[in-house]
């Protein structure tokens, strides 16, 4: 389970790292409506009772605010413990209105990282991830039209890996990962069950198999609004 919650973390990081394509705000590049400040983000285990699917022990990683400015604009998130302790944060700079570099702070060791980011085209962004005077990772985020992350490849120790996103009416409903040898591997399904008034998602059902039988986690939001 800290596994599967910590990749799901990951993921997210994934997403929001690379949602950096010109054009609308970054909270219209998310699909998410109405003037939003933050989102506020927890994980839990998923724990069947007789009318389906609760919240149960809330999950180590996986515990998110993410802060937009009043253009819709990503501006600053923070990784927090359930009780609410910040253990790290991430700031953006940004050029012309485009994400070109993130830098993450730990603030339980000290450590600082930074995305460094440069766009291609319309559709690929590439970037890398550098610890301290360490080049960690690199690799380029791909956009569909709507400008969506649709594909990220990463290169880790000159081992590449796919991951690839699938969209359904506005919401991501399918992630998986694909190595080079085509095997495909984490796969992870996502089911919406609550909406806000303004039509955000506030829980999210993630599957780890195809079947979509039993979730292992649920995402719950909040929203806070201008």
């Amino acid at each position: 389970m800290k596994q599967m919650i910590k990749s799901i973390l990951v993921l997210t990081l994934f997403v929001i790292l690379s949602s950096c394509s010109g054009g609308d705000s970054d909270l219209a590049k998310s699909g998410l409506k109405g003037n939003i400040s933050s989102v506020i983000q927890h994980t839990y285990e998923a724990v069947h009772k007789d009318d389906g699917w609760h919240t149960g022990k809330p999950g180590v990683y996986g515990h998110r605010i993410t802060q937009y400015d009043a253009e819709g604009n990503y501006v600053k998130s923070l990784a927090l413990t359930y009780s609410g302790d910040t253990v790290g944060y991430t700031t953006v700079r940004k050029e012309n209105g485009e994400t070109v570099e993130e830098v993450f702070h730990s603030i339980r060791d000290g450590r600082t990282s930074r995305t460094i980011m440069e766009r291609v085209d319309e559709g690929q962004v590439n970037f890398e991830v550098w610890e301290g005077e360490t080049l960690h990772y690199e690799g380029a985020s791909f956009f569909d039209s709507r400008e969506r992350l649709v594909r990220q490849v990463r290169v880790v120790d000159n081992r590449e890996v796919m991951n690839h996103f699938v969209y359904d009416k506005g919401l991501m409903v399918k992630s998986f990962q694909e190595e080079l040898s085509g095997e495909v591997s984490g796969t992870q399904l996502y089911e919406y069950t609550e909406f806000d008034e303004e039509g955000n998602w506030t829980k999210r059902l993630i599957y780890p198999t195809e079947d979509r039988i039993v979730p292992e986690v649920i995402n719950i939001r909040t929203y806070q609004y201008r």
